[in-house]
C-alpha cells in the first residue's frame, strides 16, 4: 500500500533529514517494491540504483545535492531494503523492476545512475530502452575486469565448485547483531571513511529483527545468485545502443575489490585500467573519471568529490 512520510525522520534514524521525502509501494516484476521520493517534482527525473547488500538511502547523499534540479527516485531493489524477497533474482527481473518504476510514474529522458549491481542493471536497462534516458552514470558498475588468459578447464572447474559452495551455504550469511548500535559499528569499521551521519542512516533503515533476536541486515542473501543468470558479453553488447552521454566512475583503490572478489584472482594494475578503457569505447559517448582516496564503495569513501564530478557531467 503506499505509504507517504514527510519531514525531519523516518524510522528508527537519528540524524536530520534535510529535504521531504515519500516512501511509495508499487508493484515490479512479480513483487511489491519500495522506493522514497525526494526532490522537486515537475523537474527532470533521476533515478538512483544502490548495489548489492545496500539500499535506497545509501545513495542519499547525491539525491539531497540534486534535489533541487531533479524529481528524485530512490528504489530498494528487489530482496534488499523496504522491498520484498520475492525469492527469484534474475538480472532480467532487476531490469524489469526498473521499468515497472519508470513505467509506473511515466518518467521520460530520465537520469540513471547505477552503483556496482545497480550499474549493470541501468546499463542494461538503458541499453534496451535508450530512448528513455538523457544521461547514465555508473558508478563502478562494470563489474571485474576480463581475465587477462583464458581460464584453464581445471581452474573453471575450481571456480564452479567455490560457487556452488558459496550458494549452499547461503542461508547462514545473515547472522544477528546485537541492535542498531552494533550494525552502526560494523559499517564504520567495514567502511573507515563513511560519515558518521551516512552510517547511522545506513545502519538504522538497513536492519530489521533476526529470529534469534537482535537484528539482522534486511536483504536476502539469495540475491548473489543474480551474478549467475546473465552474460557480460550480452551487456557488452546492449551497451552500443546507448545513444545518451554516459559517464563512467570508478575508485582510485576500485580494482582491490575486484581482486578480493575472488580468491586466488589477480589482476595487473595495467589490464585493470586497459579493460576499463576498452569497455568505455564500446559506449557510444562515454567518458571515465576516477576519484581519488575512492574504493568501490565510492559514495561511501568520497561523496563530495563524487558529487562535484556528477555536477560537471550534468551541467556540461
Amino acid at each position: 500500500m503506499p505509504c507517504a512520510v514527510t519531514g525531519g525522520s523516518l524510522g528508527a534514524f537519528s540524524g536530520t533529514l534535510r529535504v521531504s521525502f515519500n516512501r511509495i509501494y508499487f508493484n515490479g516484476s512479480n513483487c511489491e517494491l519500495s522506493l522514497i521520493r525526494l526532490g522537486t517534482e515537475g523537474k527532470p527525473a533521476m533515478v538512483l540504483l544502490h548495489g548489492m547488500r545496500d539500499h535506497g538511502l545509501s545513495l542519499y547523499p547525491l539525491a539531497e545535492a540534486f534535489g533541487a534540479d531533479f524529481d528524485i527516485f530512490l528504489p530498494d531493489l528487489r530482496g534488499h531494503g523496504g522491498s520484498h524477497n520475492p525469492g527469484s533474482y534474475a538480472m532480467v527481473q532487476f531490469v524489469a523492476d526498473l521499468h515497472a518504476l519508470v513505467t509506473h510514474f511515466g518518467l521520460e529522458r530520465l537520469v540513471l545512475v547505477g552503483h556496482s549491481l545497480g550499474g549493470h542493471i541501468a546499463a542494461r536497462y538503458a541499453g534496451g530502452f535508450p530512448e528513455k534516458i538523457s544521461r547514465l552514470i555508473l558508478l563502478d558498475g562494470m563489474g571485474p575486469p576480463k581475465p587477462a588468459e583464458p581460464l584453464s578447464p581445471e581452474a573453471e572447474r575450481q571456480q564452479y565448485r567455490e560457487t556452488i559452495e558459496q550458494i549452499s551455504q547461503l542461508s547462514s550469511q545473515l547472522k544477528p547483531m546485537a541492535d542498531n548500535e552494533d550494525a552502526y559499528q560494523r559499517l564504520r569499521r567495514n567502511n573507515p571513511n563513511l560519515s558518521e551521519e551516512a552510517a547511522r542512516r545506513i545502519a538504522d533503515f538497513g536492519v530489521e529483527p533476526h529470529t534469534e533476536g537482535g537484528v539482522r541486515w534486511r536483504w536476502d542473501p539469495a540475491v548473489q545468485m543474480v551474478w549467475q543468470t546473465f552474460s557480460h558479453d550480452e551487456t557488452e553488447a546492449l551497451v552500443q545502443h546507448i545513444d545518451a552521454p554516459v559517464l563512467i566512475v570508478t575508485g582510485e583503490f576500485g580494482k582491490n575489490y575486484w581482486t578480493g572478489m575472488r580468491h586466488g584472482l589477480e589482476i595487473a594494475t595495467q589490464h585493470y585500467e586497459a579493460e576499463l578503457e576498452r569497455r568505455r569505447q564500446l559506449f557510444p559517448d562515454a567518458r571515465h573519471e576516477v576519484i581519488p582516496g575512492a574504493g568501490h564503495m565510492i559514495h561511501y569513501d568520497q561523496p563530495e568529490a563524487l558529487i562535484q564530478r556528477l555536477a560537471e557531467f550534468l551541467a556540461a
